[in-house]
């Protein structure tokens, strides 16, 4: 029985993966109907925790976004990159990995896709590495985001096993970082040069590539739009100082109560203050999103808590000295899950539970967690395929980088070399802070 039912666990993983964004919910709840109304087995633990906190953050984004919150912060990102074109292979990945971490969405990184792909051909530059590079930095930052859905899936289940906000901050965020800058210096490597790119000659020849900048709309932002970033920030950080220094202020509260409280005061006052009209908020394109973030961990979150948590006693046996032994195995779990899943957020929060359930001690977890961004490992997820689509250069068409042997694409090579960077990397901070 208990093969058949790893069996449907599985199957329920595949069949997600080949569904993609919301059909990995809907895969899960088929999963539970077969494995609760036909195998008989007892519904595990619902991921109320992160749904909560996934649900009142998307619920402030969506606010300062339909506040004009989101194009100014974009605005601001466009105009860096194009005052200093020379370093777009180095603002690129910057750009990126910042909106991402201080959002907790890597979707943000699409709003700006199309003015790198700009700038570079502009000057020379081979728009694939800098698309690439910003990318694999998108993915990899949601893993630094304190309030990404993936960490808080991890910090909910490493709290309970005594480990400080500020202790797995100073594990995941330099990790992270420092997989960035190796995947981005990767990045500026591959392919020849633009202009000796035949490819690119042929399109050049044929009228293919516009050279003409877009003509950029001298909106001067609202008050209200710069007033929505400065609350939204203001709120990310009284989280952050709420953990960071839960013993000197003496609150007992833990980390989804902190998160989802003040979101939810954030997102009023924002509301109130910037005029932002409350039937609107759920117009918004963030709240759509995270609406289908929560339906994918619904399904295939509770699915595995169904499926695995009735046999702990035995995983243990068969898997927990294995792992315990040999400590990266983790690393490489989470990264092979995340390619199939195609969110962070849904195998932080399948997975870490498990670990943990394991004994897996919480270093470990801490200096893997950076292997749950292998989103890149095919060139099908929303912002590698817009970072392709958006290049009119023919960078990405070449038999060498298009994909057609599914992971011969641009993308592939800084995301893998910068994960097995930063997972080592990861361990050798945990093993100091934790």
């Amino acid at each position: 029985m208990i093969i058949f039912q790893i069996v449907l666990l599985l199957s329920a993983i595949i069949l997600a993966a080949r569904l993609g964004g919301i059909g990995v919910g809907l895969a899960g709840g088929l999963g539970m109907a077969i494995a609760v109304f036909g195998l008989g087995l007892p519904p595990g633990d619902i991921p109320v925790s992160v749904i909560l906190i996934i649900m009142s953050v998307i619920l402030t984004l969506s606010v300062m976004q339909q506040a004009g919150g989101m194009n100014y912060m974009v605005n601001c990102a466009e105009k860096m990159l194009r005052n200093n074109p020379k370093y777009i292979n180095i603002l690129a990945p910057a750009t990126t990995f910042v909106l991402t971490t201080l959002a907790g969405t890597g979707y943000t990184a699409m709003s700006v896709l199309n003015v790198i792909q700009q700038v570079a051909k502009e000057n020379g530059v081979r728009p694939s590495q800098p698309l690439s590079s910003a990318v694999v930095a998108s993915q990899i930052a949601i893993t630094a985001s304190p309030i990404s859905a993936a960490t808080a899936a991890m910090y909910v289940v490493v709290e309970t096993m005594g480990v400080s906000f500020g202790t797995a901050l100073s594990v995941i965020m330099p990790a992270a970082l420092f997989g960035t800058v190796v995947a981005s210096f990767v990045a500026s490597r591959q392919g020849c040069e633009l202009k000796d790119d035949p490819i690119f000659k042929e399109r050049v020849e044929k009228g293919l590539v516009n050279f003409t900048a877009e003509e950029q709309k001298q909106i001067e932002p609202t008050i209200e739009a710069k007033r929505s970033v400065w609350l939204f920030l203001g709120g990310v950080l009284f989280i952050v100082a709420l953990l960071l220094f839960k013993p000197l202020l003496g609150h007992a509260l833990g980390s989804r109560d902190i998160i989802v409280i003040v979101m939810l005061l954030t997102s009023f006052i924002m509301a109130m203050v910037c005029k932002v009209q409350l039937t609107s908020i759920k117009k918004a394109p963030i709240f759509a999103d995270g609406a289908e973030s929560l339906v994918v961990i619904l399904g295939i979150v509770w699915l595995s808590s169904t499926i695995i948590g009735v046999h702990i006693p035995e995983i243990k046996i068969l898997a927990g000295d294995v792992l315990n032994e040999y400590p990266a195995l983790l690393a490489v779990v989470f990264f092979c899950t995340s390619a199939l899943l195609f969110s962070q957020g849904a195998t932080s929060a399948l997975l870490v539970p498990i670990a943990a359930s394991l004994n897996v001690d919480p270093a470990t977890i801490l200096g893997s967690f950076v292997a749950v961004s292998a989103l890149y490992m095919t060139n099908i997820y929303p912002t590698t395929a817009f970072a392709i689509a958006t290049d009119d250069t023919g960078s990405f068409l070449s038999s060498r980088w298009n994909g057609s042997f599914i992971v011969n694409h641009p993308f592939f090579l800084p995301g893998m070399l910068g994960i097995v960077a930063a997972v080592p990397f990861g361990f050798i901070l945990a093993n100091i802070f934790v």
